[in-house]
């Protein structure tokens, strides 16, 4: 039976306890309080035993260890049960090699990168806004991060909510608890928690932006205040709703010029569409037409961040006169500060995109496709949307270039 014992010159209780294999052992409990150090040693041996007994799989090593620490916790306090939770890994780490195995635990830096690494099959942008969430998340807790995973409390996840809604907008917050949220209930379904501390975390309200397609007049104005470059960004996101990042990074070897059709994987969704091309657009890029199939439509835009092309669009606005010019100095908020967000963005187009579209008579569920929204109707039904009847739907977009 395990005991622990008090050795001259040392300040903690030490244990003496059989290791799997029938030896006897002598090591430090890592703590001078006799009932944590009595705590310890009794489930180390626990912990042995079921090594020995080749039952100590790295789910029960795990649980045995939460267990554990939350006890310590309850009585002693969560440093306390910090410092027990490294001596008890440490030992229960040891037996389950013993017994043929090898203890996978997390900290919470480890568990999110391990999960983020694990989200192959989301898009890039998918990813980045992941990636975004988890940096924010680890750089609110600081050296936190680095403690282990089952030491996540619901109270950090509340916390880094409400210091994440002071700097950022609403929306911000509400998808990066969301991210939370999976990451941690995949910690869950991979036995590594037991619960997942963000489960009741709620989300913020978000105030209705108001955000709105541009009217005719702006659509005018815009064209005209464009170089050549965004004059092709605009007309192919009005005619097409795809968004920013895919209208930037658009090659000459999606355009279909002689089919009259625009094939292209977008980049938030992964959707494959294939889009009809309007006739205005179509004269458009009639006249920028190269060889090259790999060359970009808009090669001083190609691959850029949508930040950098959301400010260069704010100043195309501006130099329209749809918005108030900004300076682009820095302000000494950093890049996660709040941004003021206006009614009128790049996203405005795809709102008139599907406005002129249901304005012309077109259903929702042929607007939707186009745009590349699945509306619930849509994925009840198994609606598919012929290439005929997009491009008739295409066609009843009026002529912006005129």
């Amino acid at each position: 039976m395990a005991s622990i014992h008090k050795v001259t010159g040392k300040p903690n209780w030490f244990c003496a306890f059989y290791n799997p294999e029938g030896f006897r052992r002598f090591r430090t409990t890592g703590t001078d309080n006799a009932k944590i150090a009595r705590t310890i040693c009794v489930n180390v041996e626990r912990a042995s035993i079921l090594a020995r007994d080749n039952k100590l799989s790295n789910e029960k090593g795990l649980k045995l260890i939460r267990d554990t620490c939350a006890s310590i916790e309850e009585t002693h306090g969560k440093l306390a049960a910090n410092r027990a939770h490294d001596i008890l890994k440490s030992y229960v780490e040891e037996f389950v090699k013993i017994a043929g195995g090898e203890l996978e635990s997390y900290t919470v830096r480890s568990w999110l990168d391990s999960w983020l690494a694990s989200r192959t099959d989301t898009s890039k942008a998918t990813q980045l806004e992941y990636r975004r969430a988890k940096d924010l998340f680890l750089k609110f807790l600081g050296t936190r991060a680095d403690r282990p995973l089952t030491t996540l409390q619901p109270k950090q996840l509340d916390d880094f909510k409400i210091e994440l809604a002071k700097r950022v907008a609403p929306s911000t917050v509400n998808k990066a608890i969301k991210i939370m949220k999976a990451a941690f209930n995949n910690a869950v379904a991979k036995r590594q928690l037991e619960f997942s501390p963000a489960e009741h975390v709620t989300t913020i309200e978000v105030e209705d932006s108001n955000r709105r397609p541009f009217t005719d007049e702006e659509l005018k104005k815009l064209l005209a205040a464009a170089d050549a470059e965004w004059q092709t960004m605009i007309l192919t996101a009005y005619y097409t709703g795809l968004r920013l990042g895919d209208c930037a990074n658009l090659t000459w070897r999606s355009v279909e010029l002689h089919e009259g059709t625009i094939n292209i994987q977008t980049e938030k969704t992964g959707r494959r569409q294939i889009l009809p091309i309007a006739d205005p657009l179509n004269r458009h890029l009639a006249k920028l037409a190269g060889d090259n199939p790999d060359a970009p439509l808009c090669p001083a835009l190609f691959g850029k961040t949508t930040p950098t092309l959301s400010n260069q669009f704010y100043d195309v606005m501006a130099k329209a006169g749809l918005v108030e010019k900004r300076s682009h100095k820095g302000t000494g908020k950093g890049r996660d500060a709040k941004r003021e967000t206006g009614h009128v963005s790049f996203h405005s187009l795809r709102y008139n995109t599907t406005s002129a579209l249901k304005s012309s008579g077109v259903s929702d569920s042929v607007a939707m496709d186009i745009v590349g929204h699945e509306t619930a109707s849509v994925s009840r039904n198994y609606t598919v949307i012929d290439d005929a009847a997009k491009r008739a739907a295409i066609n009843r977009l009026p002529d912006i270039t005129k």
